[in-house]
């Protein structure tokens, strides 16, 4: 966010708009053709969507006959303007599969084979939670009120999705740190484990201040942690000096 606020400071707006987002990601393509699929879906969704209280959804600003597929022409008049190789704007032919979606279905699809009802529409409605949802909330959330140069409502509309993301990757990464967690028989290398889970697993004390709960299947504070520790892990001749800028890394990274 602070990053696209410089960039729309050096172009002397007073906003920050979608273009901003949109260049700081121009490099990373997987995740722009991530990002330009969700205003797609966006804008599909703006032509159905009806009635909704506008304070619940950023989305009713832009609904409306005059707003129809605003958001992928936005995203696509800025690339087509930057966009010396074609390269950008063949995103928009794209039909790739999105793998990360398609992986996060395939999980929650054999989750759900062991639920049972009420299980089932627990799932489902936490499923259904978003940033953009409660639009004033997610400001506060960002101390957009601080700020000199402040979001639109479609920039805030793509914060929410990039923050959505984090999260979900986070989750990704913590579920795999927990099922390391578990002692497997037989496993060699089961003695090669972070001085982190040595930490936790060593007193009741630095258990109780990680927050384990007892036979708890929860993610836990302490697996986001590692998770953290093993993304921000760089291996190399400078790798020692680099832990120090890990929590701006990451949050980069994701977005």
């Amino acid at each position: 966010l602070q990053q696209a606020a410089e960039v729309s400071q050096l172009r002397g707006a007073r906003v920050i708009t979608p273009e901003d987002l949109l260049f700081l990601m121009r490099k990373d393509k997987k995740k722009l053709r991530r990002l330009l699929k969700y205003m797609f879906i966006r804008d599909y969704k703006s032509k159905i969507v009806k009635g909704i209280d506008e304070d619940d959804l950023l989305e009713d600003k832009l609904s409306g006959s005059n707003n129809t597929n605003k958001r992928q022409k936005i995203a696509q008049d800025f690339l087509n303007s930057i966009d010396q190789t074609g390269e950008l704007l063949a995103m928009f032919e794209d039909d790739e599969v999105d793998e990360v979606k398609q992986e996060r279905m395939e999980r929650a699809e054999r989750q759900t084979r062991i639920m049972d009802s009420a299980q089932y529409a627990e799932f489902c409605e936490s499923r259904q939670l978003s940033f953009s949802k409660k639009a004033s909330k997610f400001r506060d959330w960002l101390d957009c009120s601080s700020m000199e140069i402040k979001p639109n409502v479609v920039a805030m509309e793509i914060l929410a999705y990039l923050a959505y993301e984090t999260v979900a990757q986070l989750v990704d990464l913590a579920l795999l740190v927990r099922q390391d967690m578990v002692t497997k028989a037989g496993d060699p290398f089961s003695h090669a484990i972070s001085a982190t889970f040595i930490q936790y697993h060593n007193s009741a004390e630095s258990t109780a201040a990680c927050g384990v709960e007892a036979h708890s299947d929860a993610i836990q504070p302490c697996h986001i942690r590692e998770a953290i520790r093993r993304y921000s892990h760089k291996i190399g001749p400078l790798s020692p000096f680099t832990n120090a800028f890990f929590l701006s890394f990451i949050f980069i990274s994701f977005c």
